[in-house]
């Protein structure tokens, strides 16, 4: 137990607004001089909001603040320490040189052998873009210049970066007046963690894009990402010494702090473990197991921090099921880790049927400095996630094995809570795992179908809520009767009586301050506090669903009639859904290979790496801006002008005809259905032709976000269905077309059953839009007969390009042929008096090298984009 706590609230308060005169002292007069006398000035102009006596203690954080880069000497003669006593002042001191630690184990990662920056670009020097410095390839690096960020607050649209120099000095002032006039009043928040969450998202907002360091070549670490770890260390480093302090003697820096890793692995077969037996919510289902398996790790997260009596800011990385946390080295916390470890191994064995399994490990720092350093924080992260691979062979161990006793736990073997329950019922008819026992009810009256709790759960107390949600709210304590809502992640157990840990989705936060934790994952972010003293912790989640005009969700029948398009009396086009799975190339070779240095391999220096903590952490945080913000804002928001003026930008185009088809009726992003969006990869729904556009546009913004580098890069599958083809099948299909793309060399898509890179696609949009244009002329004698002839000389083509058979050449022939019978007209003397047009627009296909890169090649993209969007509309 902590037996100061508002010393232990300070110590984090401070490590978190050490360095925020970084920001402040480059723009506005008032806070002139060293970055750390402008944040004490900060303190002291805005004391009257930022003072709450019952959690921290104000003037120890000013003191704290001012001093971190003080001598002892300096420190003591500070006026403001007068009327303390020597064992009071030697008692600051000894918090002062924590703080100080952890700043300067935050900067352990410095590259102190970069170039010095002159005096006058460090105030306006913008932050450098994580993407741009990530090199998979030492002998041809990318060089795609310097790629930056402006100075505004953080969006999922403002998080793009552009090629810029000096950021201009209003810009700077702006941005410090927008982010003091947003500091809410401290006094009114019910809890520390409400205070802390209030200043992360301030300081995220405001400060992500301001480097933590300018004084050298390469600026690529975030304010905000140094501030937050800074907090981290220093909450840690309090727990391990403050028995030290208090006995006046010396801190030992050996062995400070464990670094804790987890992973929940078998996510995604949980995930699409459904079917379609019920009464439908397939993908409602879907996209609540998703979410429950964030809420679950989340969770997770939670418990074990507050068994550790740790800050949220511990959790130095979470996405995709996998975590690290950072937590001290003092008596009691392997045995800590080992109950929780245990509970929630217990509660995926007894509700879950070890459906998927929880990897929890974790690993003594030696020295924080070098560990940490340039070359050895992925070293040690490494080891982590390595011993997390060797638990996969013992996972359940613990449940099944009485360690004591060398015995097996024979009780553990049968889920008896669950056996007890079935009763009469027989197996739930829609996941065939738990007891049927309770009504899941379809449209119609007697169109009931019994199901477990859990597939209940998912598609009503989830699914049905998750698209009006605006609030995720944590509790943990007895479940109130009326709040059938809850979602009990961990049950109380005999040692934790009415200790549930539990999660609510709210639609408003009305007058419930009793959770530990809220996020915001709606639209208003820039609330300063719900109003009865919570903060909630602004979080990006992908949760858009298409709404139709009566307010209810569109299903997939409804998202497929989407795709028609009328001319004159006529309709057009296919019912098909279009399912895009998508995720980022070689992720872990750009964490663990991605920030090594040419110039030092090509000199033989071990020290070859910039692979850090916050590097780590800041392209993480970025990459789920993207997936998760990005996504959530470009389908909701629904910038089709924007989105039409970015698309007509590629180059090689033609802008004219792309131009009129994307102002077509049926291309609209509002209709793409998200099941899963975050960390490095997506699952989205839509309109068949809606998904090709979007995917499309994806890729290019992901490049764009990315700096165009050409070591991170994005692989997709696309795949095209009836709307009442079980979706989780639809899902699978396409993960396979993404594997395809991937085994084929990746940064590419597969659809229409063809592989291509995707700067292939302007080509074959292209042609695309030619054979969209002349199938709209009737005298154009390009028809859907000529285009299914098209269809086999590509397949004759195909025997030649992969089978290397020389007979499949005859193709050339035979399409010269028929353009020559069937397309153009001539006159007696052979001149072409007719179709000339048609004639160019079909010449690339004559004229092209029979090659993968060729047009004939992935004719069938074009093709069948063609032939399906022109096909006269009838219902499926």
């Amino acid at each position: 137990m902590i037996s100061d706590r508002k010393e232990y609230h300070s110590i984090i308060l401070a490590a978190l607004l050490h360095d925020i005169g970084k920001l402040l002292h480059r723009g506005s007069e008032k806070y002139n001089g060293r970055h750390e006398e402008a944040s004490e000035e900060f303190i002291k102009e805005f004391r009257d909001k930022l003072q709450n006596e019952r959690f921290y203690d104000l003037d120890l954080v000013r003191i704290l603040v001012k001093h971190h880069h003080s001598t002892k000497n300096e420190t003591l003669r500070d006026a403001s320490l007068e009327i303390k006593t020597e064992d009071e002042k030697d008692r600051v001191w000894r918090l002062l040189r924590l703080v100080k630690d952890a700043d300067s184990y935050s900067c352990a990662e410095r590259d102190l052998d970069q170039q010095w920056k002159s005096d006058g670009d460090k105030r306006k020097a913008p932050l450098d873009s994580i993407f741009s410095l990530v090199n998979l390839d030492l002998k041809e690096p990318f060089e795609g210049g310097k790629w930056g960020y402006q100075l505004n607050p953080l969006s999922p649209t403002t998080g793009f970066p552009d090629k810029i120099g000096l950021l201009p000095e209003d810009e700077i002032n702006h941005l410090i007046n927008r982010f003091e006039e947003k500091i809410p009043d401290f006094s009114k928040f019910i809890s520390f963690d409400d205070i802390l969450n209030s200043l992360l998202n301030l300081l995220e907002r405001y400060t992500w894009a301001v480097p933590s360091d300018t004084r050298y070549s390469i600026s690529d670490v975030s304010l905000y990402d140094h501030l937050r770890s800074s907090a981290a260390i220093a909450a840690c480093l309090y727990k391990r010494h403050i028995a030290q302090i208090e006995n006046g003697k010396n801190l030992d820096r050996q062995y400070e702090f464990i670094l804790v890793g987890g992973d929940f692995s078998g996510i995604q077969d949980y995930i699409f473990d459904i079917t379609n037996r019920g009464s439908g919510g397939a993908a409602k289902r879907l996209r609540s197991r998703s979410l429950f398996i964030s809420l679950f790790s989340e969770v997770a997260i939670h418990k074990i921090l507050h068994a550790l009596e740790l800050p949220l800011v511990c959790n130095l990385f979470s996405a995709g099921g996998k975590f690290l946390l950072i937590a001290p080295n003092i008596e009691g916390v392997p045995e800590l880790l080992d109950n929780v470890k245990l509970q929630i191994e217990k509660e995926i064995r007894r509700t879950y049927f070890n459906q998927f399994c929880f990897l929890m490990s974790w690993h003594s720092i030696r020295g924080f400095r070098k560990e940490f350093k340039t070359y050895s924080f992925f070293q040690t992260a490494d080891e982590m996630f390595h011993r997390l691979e060797t638990e996969k062979l013992r996972k359940s161990r613990n449940v099944l094995i009485d360690a004591k006793n060398a015995s097996w736990n024979v009780g553990e073997f049968i889920a008896t809570e669950i056996y007890n329950s079935y009763g009469d019922a027989g197996d739930c008819k829609v996941c065939g795992k738990g007891p049927a026992i309770l009504e899941d009810k379809g449209p119609e009256p007697d169109d009931i179908t019994m199901c477990c709790p859990i597939c209940y759960r998912d598609k009503y107390t989830i699914g049905q809520k998750l698209p009006t949600t605006n609030y995720i709210a944590f509790g943990v304590g007895p479940i109130k009767k009326n709040e059938e809502e809850g979602i009990v992640i961990f049950p109380s157990n005999g040692e934790e009586k009415n200790q549930n840990y539990y999660v609510n989705l709210l639609k408003d936060l009305k007058d419930k301050p009793d959770y530990y934790l809220i996020y915001n994952i709606g639209k208003n972010s820039e609330a300063a506090h719900s109003g009865h003293g919570k903060q909630p912790l602004i979080k990006k989640i992908a949760n858009y669903v298409p709404i139709g005009n009566d307010h209810k969700i569109l299903d997939f029948e409804e998202l497929s009639l989407c795709s028609k398009w009328h001319k004159g009396n006529d309709s057009y086009g296919i019912p098909l859904l279009g399912v895009l799975k998508a995720d980022v190339d070689n992720l872990g070779l750009a964490f663990s290979k991605g920030f090594e240095n040419p110039q030092k391999a090509e000199k033989g220096l071990d020290d070859i790496d910039r692979k850090t903590i916050s590097r780590f952490l800041t392209m993480s945080r970025m990459l789920e801006l993207f997936f998760s913000g990005w996504i959530k804002e470009i389908l909701s928001e629904n910038h089709k002008q924007d989105m039409v003026k970015q698309l007509l930008t590629i180059e090689g185009i033609d802008e004219e005809r792309f131009r009129d088809y994307l102002g077509s009726e049926q291309i609209d992003f509002k209709h793409i259905y998200t099941v899963y969006s975050g960390g490095d990869d997506l699952v989205l729904v839509g309109p068949w032709e809606t998904m090709i556009v979007f995917a499309i546009y994806l890729n290019m913004q992901f490049r764009k976000f990315t700096c165009n580098n050409k070591s991170i890069t994005l692989s997709a599958g696309l795949t095209f269905v009836k709307p009442k083809h079980p979706i989780a099948s639809s899902i699978k299909q396409a993960d396979e077309l993404l594997n395809t793309s991937k085994e084929q060399g990746k940064n590419r898509i597969t659809l229409f059953g063809t592989t291509v890179a995707w700067d292939r696609l302007p080509d074959l949009i292209n042609f695309f839009l030619f054979l969209n244009n002349r199938l709209g002329d009737e005298h154009s004698g390009i028809n859907r007969a000529f285009l299914y002839r098209l269809l086999e000389y590509h397949r004759m083509a195909l025997r030649f390009i992969v089978e290397n058979d020389v007979l499949g050449l005859k193709y050339l022939s035979a399409m010269s042929y028929d353009i020559g019978r069937n397309i153009i007209t001539r006159d007696e003397k052979g001149r072409i008096i007719n179709r000339q047009e048609e004639l160019e627009g079909l010449q690339s296909l004559i004229n092209d090298k029979a090659s993968k890169d060729s047009l004939i090649y992935s004719l069938k993209i074009p093709l069948f984009f063609a032939l399906y969007r022109n096909r006269k509309w009838r219902e499926e």
